[in-house]
């Protein structure tokens, strides 16, 4: 077990038990991770595993929370600008998904998974977290109207932006044993792949690319 008083210059017994936490939901999901198991992971007892955060589900709306936060792209300061173009956007949508999944391959599949078993809770949990892709779809049709971007339904563009940069990280294990011959193959393409995913979707949804 961790010595708490001798751990003063290190990360706290609460940041030790969130990390852990992290590690064991993405592993196991909600249902199969277990507070003892927390616990062991962190090196502390699992009293102080509920001193601090009470039950599993407030550790894993702590954990879930944090995971979507990162999971979506942190497009405000560009929407705040008022005079960004769809280019500009979708730029830093791209730019920000792909920073995020390569720093943090794990999140797709926790993020998924856990929308999956639970749908209803998990939306409680991003309306709580301020996560609104609707700014996004109405940025999309107002351009429209403008005639700047192809008349369609804008959510489409916003599922497929999210779908085109979320699948490779999802499906890395079977896309790297079917396209490449080694992973490293696989990560210099993806890196490159920012720039593809840019023109491919300028190409698809502006009027004049």
């Amino acid at each position: 077990m961790v010595d708490i008083k001798d751990n003063k210059k290190g990360p706290t017994p609460e940041e030790l038990i969130l990390e852990a936490a992290r590690r064991v939901f993405v592993q196991k999901g909600f249902d199969g991770a277990r507070m003892q198991e927390i616990a062991d992971e962190a090196g502390v007892n699992k009293a102080l595993v509920h001193y601090y955060y009470r039950s599993k589900d407030n550790l894993f709306e702590a954990i879930f929370s944090d995971a979507f936060k990162r999971f979506w792209p942190s497009l405000e300061p560009v929407m705040a600008k008022g005079d960004v173009s769809v280019k500009g956007l979708i730029r830093a949508a791209v730019n920000g998904y792909m920073d995020i999944l390569i720093k943090m391959p794990y999140l797709p599949m926790f993020v998924v998974g856990e929308i999956n078993r639970s749908p209803g809770r998990i939306e409680g949990l991003l309306k709580t977290a301020g996560i609104q892709p609707q700014v996004i779809v109405d940025f999309f049709q107002k351009r429209m109207n403008l005639g700047e971007v192809v008349k369609m339904n804008p959510r489409e563009i916003f599922v497929n932006i999210v779908g085109l940069c979320v699948f490779p990280f999802i499906s890395k294990p079977l896309l790297c044993r079917m396209l490449w011959e080694s992973t490293d193959e696989y990560d210099e393409f993806i890196e490159k792949r920012r720039d593809a995913l840019y023109e491919f979707i300028c190409r698809a949804i502006l009027v004049n690319p």
